[in-house]
């Protein structure tokens, strides 16, 4: 039986909306926030000329960075990562335990 609710997510959209969250929400210094934002453009480019059977991999590279450089408790903006990457329903103040 097919889910009719389910959509499958593209990468390179949630990357650009978790790039747009640590440039316009974070407080890294410039030269961290440009270092993490590099990483996530190479997954991006690696995704992009990925074979359809191996993407789950830049899926797991995404994850990793993620998880190297930010903890969602630590702030709003880092919550808003985890939402926007976990697919989550609700907004920050639903998760973020100030």
């Amino acid at each position: 039986m097919e889910n009719k609710d389910y959509k499958p997510r593209n990468l390179i959209e949630i990357a650009d909306k978790i790039i747009e969250v640590i440039s316009s929400h974070s407080n890294l210094k410039k030269e961290r926030a440009d270092m993490i934002i590099n990483q996530i453009e190479k997954v991006k480019k690696n995704y992009s000329y990925s074979d359809p059977e191996i993407t789950y991999l830049r899926w797991e590279e995404l994850a990793d960075i993620l998880n190297r450089y930010f903890i969602p408790s630590n702030s709003r903006w880092e919550t808003e990562i985890m939402i926007i990457f976990n697919n989550l329903s609700g907004t920050v103040k639903d998760y973020y335990q100030n």
